[in-house]
């Protein structure tokens, strides 16, 4: 009993996360030494019960456990679901892709691809981001209520660049032409050299689950397309993945 007890107070504290959880997090949630933790983990995520989204170790209920429970698309499933569209991506757009999904205060990349172009974006998988200076991030924003903007506006906007959102009336803006497109392109927002463009991925109730990215370096990418198409290219394969997920 006290295996199955420490098993299930595991996957609460997961579950209970905003967001991922790490090793020192379910420990203290839990009680459980970080040892003890970190073994139980392991073993979780042999199964599936659990699921390691980015070296650092956190991590998100895994694909058995929402199967299961019927409780929608873990990171995994999403991530399997995602990947040849953003194959797709990469070799239409001779960038790198990737996808995004919400981690508590922040968006967390947790796929990328990369072109084969002499000059790539380096891969951001298991790194963070403010929702506000990334396309990928912008996206997951764009499904949000205005309540819930407004509260992560109240958390102040750091600025990156010059291009960075800074102000409420401004972010406000970005989401109100992200929603009409479908779609949001962030400008050198987080990184002067880096473009990029995104679409949500929704479930049945338009949340977003996740979002779809491609990025590249700002002297190239868009360069001479049209950002308008590109954007629409990017909206229909976030069309297409959500499809599937929702089956």
């Amino acid at each position: 009993m006290q295996a199955i007890d420490r098993i299930f107070s595991a996957l609460r504290a997961i579950h209970s996360a905003d967001g991922s959880a790490g090793v020192s997090d379910v420990a203290r949630a839990t009680g459980l030494p970080k040892s003890t933790v970190s073994r139980l983990l392991a073993s979780l995520e042999e199964v599936g019960a659990v699921e390691r989204v980015d070296e650092a170790g956190a991590y998100v209920i895994g694909p058995a456990i929402a199967a299961l429970t019927g409780s929608g698309s873990a990171i995994g499933s999403l991530r399997d679901v995602a990947r040849p569209y953003l194959r797709e991506l990469t070799e239409t757009m001779g960038e790198g892709s990737g996808l995004v999904v919400a981690d508590g205060p922040s968006a967390l990349y947790v796929d990328h691809l990369s072109s084969e172009g002499s000059v790539t974006t380096r891969d951001w998988t298991g790194m963070r981001f403010p929702y506000h200076t990334v396309a990928g991030g912008l996206a997951l924003l764009m499904t949000w209520s205005d309540v819930a903007v407004d509260n992560y506006v109240r958390a102040g906007l750091e600025r990156f660049t010059d291009t960075t959102v800074g102000s409420a009336a401004e972010l406000r803006q970005r989401l109100v032409t992200a929603r009409r497109d479908g779609f949001v392109w962030t400008m050198g927002d987080f990184d002067a050299e880096i473009n990029g463009v995104a679409a949500p991925v929704t479930d049945g109730e338009g949340h977003a689950i996740g979002a779809v990215s491609v990025y590249g370096p700002s002297y190239r990418f868009p360069g001479a397309r049209d950002p308008m198409e590109i954007g629409a290219i990017v909206r229909q394969s976030a069309a297409k993945i959500q499809e599937q997920i929702r089956g």
